[in-house]
Order: C-alpha cells, then sequence, then structure tokens
C-alpha cells in the first residue's frame, strides 16, 4: 500500500510537496512539477506524463502560453550559446 502524507491548502491554493516525496521524484528549488487528473484523484510527477503528446487544441495553446510566461520571465536560454558553453567545458572548442 503507498504511502499516505497530508499537507495543508492554504487560501491562495497554495501547498509543500513533503521533503520525502520531493526527495524521491529529485525536485529542488525551481523545479517544475506536473500535475494530472484522472477523474477521482491528481497526480503529481517531476517529468510530464506523455511530453509529446496534446490532447486538444486548448492544451495546445494553454502550452504555448506556458512557454510565453517562460520567455517573459528569463527562464529559457539561448539553444545555441547552451550548446557552445557544453562543448567549452568539454573540452571540444
Amino acid at each position: 500500500m503507498p504511502t499516505m502524507m497530508s499537507t495543508k491548502m492554504t487560501k491562495g491554493g497554495h501547498t509543500t510537496v513533503p521533503r520525502e516525496i520531493r526527495a524521491k521524484l529529485g525536485i529542488g528549488p525551481e523545479s517544475r512539477v506536473y500535475w494530472s487528473f484522472d477523474g477521482t484523484r491528481a497526480i503529481l510527477t517531476a517529468k510530464p506524463i506523455l511530453p509529446n503528446e496534446i490532447a486538444s487544441e486548448s492544451e495546445f495553446w494553454d502550452g504555448i502560453e506556458l512557454a510565453m510566461r517562460d520567455v517573459r520571465v528569463d527562464r529559457l536560454q539561448d539553444a545555441h550559446a547552451l550548446s557552445t558553453g557544453i562543448r567549452e567545458r568539454l573540452g571540444l572548442e
């Protein structure tokens, strides 16, 4: 039987993921978590369940909006700059 833990929901809709769960899922500060709902229970994961599958037009546009928010808060990196930095660290350039 799975371990059951309880946390309190704030008025603003926030809750804390218990330390044991964060550790087992590899969730650290600033990590993104993913929620899904099967009709009777919510499921929290550290990785999207099916990251390449879009079930509806609404889900597609929600993903676009999420990506645009990440751009606005500067949470993305330029792919070329990132790969150049990795190559430099590995001594490939």
